[in-house]
């Protein structure tokens, strides 16, 4: 896909909003009785907080979503290793260069920023292996909820925020934008 198509794509879902699920304009969010999670016959249904009012006062990105990253930052959550809170998070302090961006910036994949809230087995064997150049990730595959995708676009921020995975300039890249 050319980097014109993939720009008009982006601001498509931007101003649509598209790629902002969880939000009322989205047509798979469903009211707590209709959402097949929660007991319609439950009198007290109405009484939990909603979503928006609950993330309200979290920091936002530029299209409006959680910045999940800086608010664990600000100390606002406190992700649980398990149930119980009795063990902690292993924090894998690594980070992965991604050179195969064509005319984007390198991505620099940060484990210690998955890994404050996620354990390995959230995204090993499935959907990365865990061997170095083992993974074929292509933009593509992103958006069609592969790899990254599999939470970006979903429950993490858009893959339409380039400039938060993209962020190591090189000849031939363009410059920061962001």
């Amino acid at each position: 896909m050319s980097r014109i198509a993939w720009l008009s794509l982006a601001i498509m879902i931007g101003i649509t909003g598209l790629a902002r699920p969880g939000v009322a304009k989205d047509p798979n969010h469903l009211p707590g009785a209709k959402d097949g999670y929660h007991d319609p016959s439950n009198r007290s249904l109405e009484s939990l907080q909603k979503p928006a009012q609950a993330l309200n006062s979290f920091p936002h990105d530029r299209l409006g979503e959680v910045n999940w990253v800086q608010t664990l930052d600000k100390n606002l959550i406190s992700p649980r290793a398990d149930l119980q809170g009795k063990t902690s998070m292993k924090v894998l302090n690594t980070e992965i260069l991604m050179t195969n961006t064509k005319n984007m910036p390198h991505i620099r994949f940060p484990h210690a920023t998955h890994t404050r809230w996620l354990d390995c087995s959230n995204c090993h064997p499935k959907p990365f292996l865990p061997v170095a150049k083992g993974n074929a990730i292509t933009m593509d595959s992103v958006l069609r909820g592969q790899f990254c995708g599999a939470c970006h676009g979903r429950v993490a921020f858009s893959p339409f925020i380039c400039e938060r995975c993209h962020t190591d300039v090189h000849p031939g890249s363009p410059k920061k934008w962001w």
